[in-house]
């Protein structure tokens, strides 16, 4: 090494960690900032659950009359996860990025209606990815609530044996339809699964303790889900007749 020769300096000492030279310029994240990311990681889980189940979806299954439907959802998600990247990171053309438009599912109570899993979700790119999957599930009876006062009012009704529930409903919080389903006699005792995009370790650990049987956080993965499934609807024995 020559005098003017400097010998390189790795600024994160062992390369897994930063050291308090190299943070010592860097200010610290503000309260608005944390929201921001917390916020942000939420929102693109969502579309990002779609993408993962439905390409998982095509990758599990021979090429049949669905395939093309599941691709026109994993093109739709992509295309709500870039309107979210260009409105909330601000790129250009961010306004009406987002055109796609959501239909809202709409369930009555009736003498012949019945069910194993109720889905109480209001985005329908996840109920009918859940849909899908439960195909591998040929005799599970799934019904959709797309709000959170109609998921109470068919768990009454219906005591599905299973409740599968999202958390940001339109109408109600998902943990005050938890709440509400514990404190009802006919609805206390099935067990309720909540499926979320908010993967924050607080969320998780107060809706277990409120009474959740299991949190899945989006984007899942199909075999835990269909484990989950099997544990509390019995539907083991129907796998081997999936298509």
């Amino acid at each position: 090494m020559t005098p003017f020769e400097k010998p390189l300096v790795n600024e994160t000492g062992n390369g897994s960690e930063p050291s308090p030279h190299a943070l010592a310029g860097k200010p610290a994240r503000t309260v608005e900032e944390e929201v921001f990311r917390s916020d942000l990681n939420h929102k693109l889980r969502t579309p990002l659950n779609a993408i993962i189940g439905f390409a998982e979806l095509l990758a599990l299954k021979p090429a049949g009359t669905r395939q093309n439907d599941d691709v026109q959802q994993i093109l739709k998600s992509a295309r709500e996860m870039l309107a979210i990247i260009q409105r909330e990171l601000g790129e250009a053309g961010a306004e009406g990025a987002n055109d796609s438009t959501t239909t809202t599912a709409t369930t009555t109570t009736g003498p012949d209606l019945s069910c194993d899993v109720l889905y109480v979700e209001d985005d329908a790119v996840n109920f009918t990815l859940v849909e899908r999957i439960l195909e591998f599930r040929p005799a599970v009876r799934l019904l959709h609530a797309p709000r959170g006062a109609l998921g109470l009012e068919l768990a009454q009704a219906l005591r599905p044996k299973m409740i599968l529930l999202d958390l940001n409903l339109p109408d109600m919080h998902g943990s005050e339809v938890l709440r509400r389903l514990q404190q009802e006699l006919t609805t206390a005792e099935i067990p309720v699964v909540v499926l979320s995009a908010d993967a924050t370790a607080s969320q998780i650990e107060r809706l277990l303790t409120a009474g959740a049987k299991n949190y899945l956080t989006k984007p899942f993965d199909l075999d835990p889900f269909l484990a989950v499934v099997d544990e509390f609807v019995g539907a083991s024995a129907s796998a081997s007749r999936a298509a």
